[in-house]
């Protein structure tokens, strides 16, 4: 079969005859372009930033959309979802996030005598990403994979308390919109402005009674809060450690997270 004039055989790369595929080079491009955009961009910004015509990127992005790599908020700005990450997440080796974590939260069980997990933000929804169990015989777990509303934990309040202001208030606004604000906008405001100040939340749980949640923000390379770490307090008779102790464990878990994934060194104090 002849060669399209789109897919044809070119050098101009690297000398070498190859096939070309256009459409697909305009998706990855998008893809990848986005990945540096965690703010989000309009179309017209990601028109220029990709030096490509509305014309050119607008049926993709539509696409990208529809199938749930795109999202947009609602101040009409787009930006990657965490579709992409979760597809990773079913394909080993698990990415830099998982691998840097699974060890820390192994020894924060095995110190604080508690299970814990790590969660990213999706939407107006946290994700379980990474689960670890105490050690002892009884024990509170969340499943891997598993989403809650935001407003219902306190990693999600500790995610959101990590976005820039801007955005933060847009999701804020979209949680109250959709009823699962677990408070009024005040009162949600106010909590993420103490965890904001404070660096942490210690909370009783609104789903698990006599469970304290203790929930720490973890930072990427660029000081940007990516995940939580978070441990569901229960106390029992076999446990060996406090809540106090406990606390001050989780903290400096989260900070040699952090430290893994390079984060700032401002950020570490734990």
């Amino acid at each position: 079969m002849t060669p399209s004039k789109q897919e044809t055989t070119t050098g101009e790369d690297n000398g070498k005859g190859e096939y070309r595929a256009p459409a697909a080079e305009k998706v990855l491009d998008i893809l990848e372009f986005m990945a540096s955009q965690p703010d989000g961009l309009t179309q017209t910004e990601i028109s220029t930033g990709l030096g490509r015509s509305i014309h050119e990127i607008y049926r993709i992005l539509l696409l990208l959309e529809k199938r749930g790599y795109l999202v947009r908020t609602q101040s009409d700005r787009i930006r990657l979802s965490l579709k992409l990450f979760e597809l990773a997440h079913m394909h080993p080796p698990v990415n830099r996030l998982i691998e840097s974590a699974l060890p820390i939260m192994r020894d924060l069980a095995d110190n604080s005598d508690q299970s814990c997990h790590l969660v990213v933000l999706d939407e107006l929804k946290v994700l379980i990403v990474l689960q670890v169990d105490s050690p002892l015989p009884m024990r509170y777990s969340v499943a891997l994979g598993s989403r809650f509303p935001a407003m219902e934990t306190s990693s999600g309040a500790v995610l959101l308390a990590g976005l820039p202001r801007s955005d933060r208030d847009a999701v804020i606004a979209r949680i109250v919109e959709a009823g699962d604000a677990y408070g009024s906008q005040t009162e949600i405001e106010a909590r993420l402005e103490a965890i904001a100040d404070l660096g942490y939340e210690v909370r009783p749980s609104l789903v698990v009674d006599a469970c304290t949640n203790i929930s720490l923000p973890v930072h990427d390379h660029t000081g940007v809060v990516i995940a939580a770490l978070t441990v569901p307090f229960l106390p029992q008779r076999q446990a060996r450690f406090n809540r106090d102790t406990v606390l001050q464990t989780t903290v400096e878990a989260a900070a040699r997270i952090s430290a893994a994934l390079g984060a700032p060194q401002h950020l570490l104090q734990a």
